[in-house]
């Protein structure tokens, strides 16, 4: 039976485990205020709720994003993020998408900063 289950893809409990663990540590990583939540430097995201455009926030989360994936999860690689606009909520909110190294893993996060929110799909 367990061969049928990895030849129609389902994980083995040691992948759930390394899935669950990256996902934990975007979650403490991308959920710390920057400067405050850490002592390494560029740790978190900046509070950017009252500073400019939702546009330019956006962009600054992004490069913070990436630059916060890129330094602290060296198992997963970023392919891209979006900045989700919804204007009826007037909430900033990201879809980010990446791949677990070295697996034939993709994993889809769905980050709201505002509301400290995250949805993850495999």
């Amino acid at each position: 039976m367990a061969l049928l289950h990895k030849l129609a893809g389902h994980k083995t409990k040691a992948e759930d485990h390394e899935i669950q663990s990256i996902i934990d540590n975007l979650n403490n990583v991308l959920g710390s205020k920057r400067d405050y939540g850490f002592f390494l430097h560029n740790f978190g995201l900046s509070d950017y709720k009252y500073l400019g455009t939702s546009d330019y926030i956006g962009k600054a989360l992004i490069a913070e994003i990436t630059e916060n994936i890129e330094l602290f999860e060296p198992r997963i690689v970023l392919n891209k993020i979006v900045h989700v606009k919804d204007d009826q909520l007037f909430d900033l909110a990201f879809s980010i998408d990446c791949v677990v190294r070295n697996k034939p893993h993709t994993i889809k996060l769905f980050l709201n900063p505002v509301l400290n929110r995250y949805q993850v799909a495999l």
